[in-house]
């Protein structure tokens, strides 16, 4: 037994003594071993934690600017949603991103933006609107406010004060609004805008410098209000505006859903205004000459819209039975004019009682006026018989032809009983 682990024995100190020899003659093996073991060791964990090691074909450097802090990040995000989603970044409702979050990212070097919303205080002549917006230029944060500027109007942030720094307010944007002025220079007039303080402020913006002889209306320091006018004047000559109406106009439409005869107002006219610009001449101060030189239109006038009835209201026109619907309607649907009415009533009552299908029995007269025959009335329409506006049409006619018209007939009729 004691033999045989001798042996054993030896057999492993010739071993060891191999292996030292071995490694003596190659010292490099096991630090390159080591090296290639550790190397594939950490390859495979960032694979398969899905680390940064991205193939070159799907990997992106994106550069992020968020909450005043840029990051440059490599991933494999599809789009900017992905991207925000990957790095934990959420957004309100108010806050805007560029490019918009279904924008691909196919290239490095993408930069994405990321603008918070905060709260704004807008002041537009003395009212004060908040709200919370992510817009970085001042116009385009009052447009989102719903406030309409004209291209004259001014939006400018401006210092917070101790009582907007004690609330929520983040900044605060303040509107100056233009006004409308007349120039006059030397006859030549234009309408400008401005937010200029004074008239002299004005003419400088407009580049027009007033010799020593020549006068300015009103003087340079009166401070600038809407509808002014400013004249620059050769010396002995000034200008004045006398304001005038401008009447409106009435535009009349035909409505099936009024009675005929009548009429209402749909939308009630308003007139506009216009300033009559003169030169006037002096001489020692009193007024020599003046002369015309523009009209200037203030306010343009707003059309009167009258609506004008068509719609006939008149019980069954059979003989015998009496029109107890409205006359003017039926004389308004038969074209006779308004200031006929009262002639045509008095003739009609007295010829018919205004019964369609009246008839004298000693004669055979028949109809509104008594026509005889009744068949001259077939020249007005087929439906003469019982069709009251059609019988009105005939005796405006016949009014017309043989007495001038409803006046004169309403005269023949007191004259002598009959027409």
């Amino acid at each position: 037994m004691k033999k045989k682990l001798a042996k054993a024995y030896l057999r492993k100190r010739r071993a060891v003594a191999k292996k030292s020899k071995f490694l003596l003659k190659h010292p490099l093996i096991i630090p390159v071993l080591t090296f290639i073991v550790l190397f594939i060791s950490g390859l495979a964990f960032l694979v398969a934690v899905g680390g940064s090691t991205q193939g070159a074909a799907d990997a992106r450097i994106v550069n992020v600017y968020v909450d005043g802090d840029q990051q440059t990040v490599t991933t494999r995000a599809k789009d900017v949603a992905d991207l925000l989603s990957r790095m934990d970044i959420s957004l309100a409702d108010e806050d805007i991103v560029e490019p918009a979050k279904d924008t691909l990212i196919l290239e490095d070097d993408t930069q994405v933006n990321i603008y918070r919303a905060r709260p704004v205080e807008i002041v537009d002549n003395g009212r004060v609107r908040t709200l919370l917006t992510a817009q970085r230029a001042p116009r385009l944060v009052v447009a989102e406010a719903g406030v309409h500027l004209v291209p004259e109007d001014k939006a400018e942030f401006a210092r917070t004060d101790e009582s907007v720094l004690e609330t929520a307010i983040a900044e605060r944007i303040v509107v100056e609004r233009s006004v409308e002025v007349k120039l006059n220079v030397f006859g030549a007039i234009k309408i400008v805008r401005s937010t200029a303080d004074s008239v002299k402020e004005l003419l400088d913006e407009q580049q027009v410098s007033p010799s020593l002889d020549e006068t300015v209306q009103p003087d340079m320091s009166s401070p600038l209000k809407e509808n002014m006018l400013i004249s620059v004047n050769r010396p002995g000559v000034k200008t004045v505006a006398v304001n005038e109406n401008i009447p409106f106009t009435v535009e009349t439409k035909d409505s099936a859903d009024i009675q005929a005869g009548k009429t209402e107002v749909e939308k009630a006219g308003v007139n506009g205004e216009r300033a009559v610009i003169y030169e006037i001449e002096e001489k020692d101060g009193v007024e020599v000459g003046r002369k015309e030189i523009q009209q200037v239109v203030l306010k343009n006038p707003e059309n009167e819209i009258r609506l004008r009835g068509t719609k006939i209201v008149a019980p069954a026109f059979s003989s015998g039975v009496s029109v107890a619907g409205d006359k003017a309607a039926l004389m308004a649907a038969a074209g006779i004019p308004e200031s006929d009415y009262a002639y045509v009533d008095y003739i009609i009552s007295k010829e018919s009682r205004w019964s369609p299908g009246a008839v004298n029995s000693s004669s055979g007269a028949y109809g509104l006026c008594q026509s005889l025959p009744a068949s001259k009335m077939a020249t007005a329409g087929a439906d003469y018989l019982t069709n009251p506006i059609t019988q009105l049409q005939w005796c405006s006619g016949y009014a017309s032809g043989r007495y001038g018209g409803w006046a004169g007939a309403y005269s023949a009729w007191q004259a002598q009983n009959w027409w």
